[in-house]
């Protein structure tokens, strides 16, 4: 292959710009399968960001982009001071594609998938995350914020006594010293009424859904779900093939009576009361009411997402659904992810006493608990007054960064964007002019290096204005005029899409 001093010509490279798929991915996926063939070698010096951008006529956050998921996958390597390579040994799964032949039988490819019953009719979603802090993910808290001085001491000592006190393995549930933190947490933010037992220990807010689900519902089932909502919950209904059923929102949350019309005997009830997800709303006294009723009355089980609980701007919150619940049909649970950080994967899930056992066995049947050691440091964080020290710190910086953030909207993007602050959480609204959609400018945005989230993306039924749920924790009030600008670029350039 020629080689030039920037780097390989690279072959067959084309990005379409009017496609819907992303152009980072594009590239991405046109260079992994240029290495994958052969088209481009082993060890070859790849074209800096600069010089790849300019002969594809776009922008370097792309390129940059795809190179760091090719890094991620193993196909490419950083030098320091010498450049981006592509690998000498390929990852072993690119090797067993390259040896296959039609007289070895067909390559991974080729072959069908036989997958669950339950994929016929709900296929998988492609998946949309990315572990980069991209500008305005609205799901990101500001990690580069937390204080790991802070963490690394109190984890130091921890881990060098593991081995030493001879502990094996974590029980299913959890440490108990971290259920004992989290309960007391519990009870004086949230007013939670729960023992140390009821409390397990999870990954976060889907797995507590899955398995509520996976102990308690049957094929057939129905589940209310909010409409807009978080899309997560319908996905794991359908995976279950207990059956979704969208229910308006308005400022008072969840319309329970809409509900009960809809589908009364359903069997599961998802809200966020605490934070409406994405509208920010807070469910009132009488909503709350409503729904232990309806729960009460047709027994009906209340999954309650404590969704940016932590996180208000003003006033008291509202007590949580579980401590107004004498009958024990409240599953409530939550995550670490928003105020700790997004990589611990540490939630939990408070269930009622008499499923207590259950519970437990079913969870130590489908996983393992978190790392032993990030328990017990999150739990030391916790005693030790650090966690209520970084929530304090963090609603301030918060809320500058919200108001920060609408004040640059307005300057930059004028009437292109009609921005909604909310009272609490890590995003704020921006409502696009009629006509455009908000998903085509989230792919464009996405494309130029931001991550805003569609809000067409959380409905199902409900016809909203088009907009975007904007992230303002992960972002310096530095770097706000220029992701805006960029934001501009993405929404003007997406006009005629």
């Amino acid at each position: 292959m020629a080689r030039t001093a920037s780097g390989a010509l690279l072959p067959g490279i084309v990005v379409d710009i009017s496609a819907k798929e992303p152009m980072s991915a594009q590239l991405f996926n046109a260079l992994r399968q240029q290495i994958k063939v052969g088209g481009i070698d082993p060890g070859i010096r790849m074209p800096s960001t600069r010089t790849l951008a300019s002969d594809l006529g776009i922008s370097r956050t792309t390129v940059a982009t795809a190179y760091e998921q090719l890094k991620s996958e193993g196909y490419l390597i950083g030098k320091e001071k010498s450049g981006t390579f592509v690998t000498d040994v390929l990852p072993q799964a690119l090797s067993l594609q390259n040896v296959a032949s039609p007289e070895l039988g067909p390559t991974d490819a080729d072959l069908e998938t036989d997958l669950a019953m339950r994929f016929d009719d709900n296929p998988l979603k492609p998946r949309e995350r990315t572990s980069r802090t991209l500008p305005f993910n609205p799901g990101i808290p500001a990690v580069s914020e937390f204080p790991s001085q802070v963490w690394s001491r109190l984890m130091r000592p921890i881990v060098s006594q593991l081995a030493p006190s001879g502990i094996a393995r974590c029980p299913a549930e959890g440490a108990i010293e971290l259920r004992e933190q989290v309960a007391g947490y519990l009870a004086n933010s949230r007013g939670v009424v729960c023992s140390t037992d009821q409390i397990l220990i999870v990954s976060g807010t889907r797995q507590a859904l899955l398995l509520i689900l996976l102990g308690l519902s049957n094929p057939g089932d129905c589940g209310w779900t909010e409409d807009p909502g978080y899309p997560g919950t319908s996905v794991s209904y359908n995976l279950f093939r207990v059956k979704p059923v969208p229910v308006p929102v308005d400022g008072e949350g969840l319309m329970v009576d809409e509900g009960i019309r809809l589908k009364r005997d359903a069997k599961f009830a998802y809200v966020t009361p605490a934070r409406q997800a994405p509208l920010g709303h807070t469910m009132t006294i009488k909503r709350r009411v409503d729904l232990l009723n309806w729960a009460h009355e047709t027994g009906g089980y209340i999954l309650e997402d404590d969704y940016d609980g932590e996180y208000r701007f003003g006033g008291q919150p509202s007590p949580s659904l579980q401590s107004l619940d004498p009958d024990g049909r409240v599953f409530y649970f939550g995550t670490f992810s928003k105020t700790i950080l997004p990589s611990l994967g540490i939630g939990y899930l408070v269930v009622p006493r008499r499923y207590i056992e259950t519970f437990r066995s079913l969870l130590d049947a489908v996983s393992r608990p978190p790392s032993l050691a990030t328990q017990l440091t999150t739990a030391e964080f916790i005693a030790t007054g650090a966690f209520e020290g970084h929530i304090r710190k963090m609603r301030s910086l918060y809320i500058r960064r919200q108001n920060e953030l609408s004040r640059v909207f307005e300057n930059e993007l004028g009437p292109l964007l009609e921005t909604h602050v909310l009272n609490a959480g890590l995003h704020l609204l921006g409502y696009l002019q009629d006509g455009q959609d908000d998903r085509i400018v989230a792919n464009k945005a996405r494309s130029l290096g931001l991550f805003p989230r569609p809000l067409s993306d959380y409905t199902i039924d409900a016809k909203l204005r088009s907009g975007l749920l904007i992230g303002f924790s992960n972002m310096s009030e530095d770097s706000m005029p220029r992701a805006s600008r960029v934001l501009r670029r993405a929404i003007l350039e997406s006009r005629n899409a």
